[in-house]
């Protein structure tokens, strides 16, 4: 009996150990499942994207182009028989009415720069108050072709053996007002806007061939002015396209910019927000330095050519420009004060700008942006 007993104990107790064990080796399941891999796609070496969709874009790059076309005919030093530019001409294919444009089609087009435009800092009403003083410069202007005919406070031409350009009464050049103004608070802004908003565009529902964000990411692209084979082709670049360029051996801005236009459109269409976002990031921040760098290359124009009053203006109505420019940006790198800093060294009458003001804006340039000057062609 006692040995039945002490059988059933260790048997009991045997099976416990058993029991325990198994319970021991058993695996609880993690609750947080693994991440789903990346979705696998190739990213394109062009922009040839089947649904592309940025015809508008470009529709507008070209009537910005016929406006400074336009602008440039007042632009001459000979004595031969210039045009005087219309005020409401330049009205009219600012908002695309009364059939403005040289290219017919663009004529018939439901679209227009103006209602493009941000009005901040009332930009919209100073643009078109401009073209008023823009025609009355181009008619003192035609009168004296080949003399300098604007000085500080007084409008018109100035003249150079390099170049003429019609100019403010405080030396700002009318071409780049126009020209640089709606670089920036058309073109980079709507073209950032895109980037900066993308997620908050439909990527589910198909209209005429793609989504709401393939479209929106088409349309910045379009803005940036470039060829959809770029940078291996740069034939026909316009705007910031050609200023990126002209800078990209310094800061690597072709390959930047194009290599992130393709890797965010490839992640839109598959449905790789992660992928978008980093793309968009990169292009935000390039694009700002973009216009840094530029802005840094014509300060160093401006002072190699102080003793040309109209290659002077020039560089400095330019570089003006893309400061302005920063503005649009609503991600920005650089502050509102570092902006208004540098707008400062430019005062508000470029007759009285300074070496020692363009070498400080050039710094500070360089410190916000972590930019070398003497890199910079």
């Amino acid at each position: 009996m006692k040995k039945h007993f002490l059988a059933y104990t260790i048997l009991s107790l045997s099976l416990s150990v058993g029991f325990i064990s198994c319970k021991k080796d058993t695996v609880t399941p993690d609750p947080t499942p693994a991440p789903s891999p990346s979705p696998a796609y190739t990213v394109p070496t062009s922009y040839n994207f089947s649904n592309l969709d940025y015809n508008d874009a470009l529709n507008r790059l070209n009537m910005l182009g016929e406006m400074i076309t336009y602008i440039r005919t007042a632009h001459t030093n000979t004595a031969a028989s210039q045009p005087t530019l219309s005020a409401q001409k330049l009205k009219d294919m600012y908002a695309n009415a009364g059939n403005p444009f040289a290219t017919a089609t663009l004529n018939t087009l439901p679209i227009q720069i103006k209602n493009q435009t941000s009005n901040q800092f009332a930009f919209v009403t100073d643009l078109e108050n401009s073209f008023t003083d823009c025609q009355q410069a181009s008619i003192t202007g035609a009168s004296n072709p080949t003399i300098t005919t604007a000085s500080s406070g007084v409008a018109g031409k100035l003249v150079s053996p390099a170049r003429a350009i019609l100019v403010d009464a405080n030396g700002f050049e009318f071409k780049e007002i126009t020209e640089k103004g709606l670089m920036g608070s058309f073109l980079y802004y709507r073209g950032l806007l895109n980037l900066t908003t993308i997620a908050s565009f439909d990527n589910s529902t198909v209209v005429n061939g793609s989504t709401a964000q393939e479209k929106a990411w088409d349309e910045a692209f379009g803005y940036f002015g470039v060829p959809t084979t770029f940078p291996t082709s740069t034939v026909g670049l316009k705007y910031w396209g050609s200023y990126c360029n002209s800078v990209s051996s310094a800061i690597n801005s072709n390959a930047t910019m194009m290599n992130n236009f393709l890797k965010g459109r490839a992640a839109i269409s598959n449905k790789d927000n992660t992928a978008r976002d980093e793309a968009k990031n990169a292009l935000v921040a390039m694009w700002e330095k973009v216009s840094a760098a530029k802005c840094i290359s014509y300060l160093k124009g401006a002072k190699n050519n102080l003793s040309d009053q109209a290659t002077l203006h020039h560089n400095l109505s330019e570089a003006h420009g893309f400061v302005k420019a920063f503005r649009y940006n609503t991600a920005k790198t650089i502050s509102d004060a570092d902006i208004n800093t540098l707008l400062g060294y430019f005062g508000t009458n470029l007759y009285s700008i300074t070496t020692t003001n363009i070498d400080a804006a050039i710094s500070k340039l360089e410190v916000v942006f972590g930019l070398n000057a003497t890199l910079i062609p």
